[in-house]
């Protein structure tokens, strides 16, 4: 083994050595929520300039605040307005809940003694973080197991959480398609020990290949997409959002569910243009095509179909109400109107606040590649 390689990788390659290749899902399933060695449970700061990349909410309060007037004017769609029922899949660093309840407290007064937010984080070392950012909220906030959750009235949501599920990876060919696998292999490039003995052998490392399907349910999916397809193209297949929300389909009896992430609808996802997927790594603000590099010390991630969630959505009982780009969804909510009023009550005086908001608003900033898709279950 090399010295470069991380713990995880070590302890991955001993565990393929001895239970067989693996998809590479079950690799990115480790590879992120490893319960001691995985990204999203290890003591790095991954959010904001510190880390390895940035989220709409840490960007600038506005967005949770524009977040919960959405909020708001969904729920006086409800016959019974006595509780204000909140529930956010998976929640970061704690910022965008502290944003909604903070705007919650200071602009819907009347509705915040209703509100209940509960969150749903499955990382020790991120519930430990949320615990500490939201001290002001405590009593107001509580920490459930998905499980625990069943049938409740309100609105579910989750901001860049399905782009974070581990994915199958796939490549089209007329001759069939092949789905992507992790296996060991000797790195005959490893320079040895010159003490290096008859017994010694060549340093292991793990490597990429491509198989027959695993899951018949992925011939399913292609099936349902209705793409066109290229040969040689590489694609992802996110079964566990389509587990996700058969899951949310049963925890809401009425409400909502809003899902904001990056991605777009299958007919662009799956273009000709994007011979190679989606899968894409973050590493200190770097964006690299390399899943095997510093494992467990890096975020891996690929774009959500949307299609499949308004699809399958349907299936489960879920009414589509509307799917935009989040810039758009931002300004119908008044993002414009907000920033008027910061820059005429001088609250958005510095560069910081303005060179934050602009990342919201402008083509090719931070909201640009981000949906809103909001689904409604009666």
């Amino acid at each position: 083994m090399t010295s470069s390689q991380t713990e995880l990788e070590k302890r991955l390659i001993e565990r393929i050595k001895s239970a067989g290749r693996m998809t590479f899902c079950e690799f990115m399933q480790t590879a992120l929520y490893d319960a001691e060695l995985g990204y999203y449970n290890s003591e790095r700061l991954q959010i904001g300039a510190a880390g390895d990349y940035y989220t709409s909410s840490n960007v600038h309060a506005a967005f949770g605040a524009i977040l919960t007037k959405a909020f708001v004017e969904l729920w006086q769609q409800f016959e019974d307005r006595n509780h204000f029922v909140l529930v956010e899949m998976g929640a970061g660093t704690g910022q965008l809940a502290f944003d909604v309840l903070t705007a919650l407290r200071d602009e819907h007064p009347q509705i915040f003694p209703q509100t209940s937010y509960t969150i749903i984080e499955q990382s020790p070392v991120m519930q430990a973080r949320q615990q500490e950012k939201l001290q002001e909220f405590a009593g107001k906030v509580d920490w459930r197991e998905l499980q625990e959750l069943e049938a409740i009235t309100g609105i579910v949501f989750s901001n860049e959480l399905i782009d974070a599920f581990p994915v199958h990876r796939l490549r089209f060919s007329q001759s069939g398609i092949k789905e992507q696998f992790v296996v060991v292999e000797k790195d005959n490039s490893a320079k040895l020990s010159a003490k290096v003995t008859e017994n010694d052998l060549a340093a292991e490392k793990l490597a990429l290949i491509w198989s027959e399907l695993s899951d018949e349910k992925l011939a399913a999916y292609i099936g349902q997409t209705g793409v066109r397809l290229v040969e040689g193209q590489i694609f992802e297949i996110n079964l566990a959002a389509l587990d996700w929300l058969k899951k949310m389909s049963q925890v809401i009896h009425r409400g909502f569910l809003i899902t904001i992430d990056y991605g777009d609808l299958a007919a662009h996802l799956y273009a000709p243009d994007r011979p190679r997927g989606t899968l894409r790594c973050f590493y200190k603000h770097t964006l690299t095509d390399a899943p095997l590099e510093r494992i467990g010390e890096q975020d891996i991630t690929a774009s959500v179909n949307f299609s499949a969630l308004i699809d399958y959505g349907e299936v489960f009982g879920f009414e589509k109400l509307s799917y935009e780009r989040q810039t758009h969804f931002l300004f119908q909510h008044g993002l414009i109107e907000r920033i008027a009023a910061m820059e005429n009550n001088g609250t958005m005086d510095n560069l910081q606040d303005r060179l934050a908001i602009k990342n919201l608003m402008v083509p090719g900033g931070v909201s640009d590649n981000f949906r809103v898709l909001i689904q409604k279950k009666k």
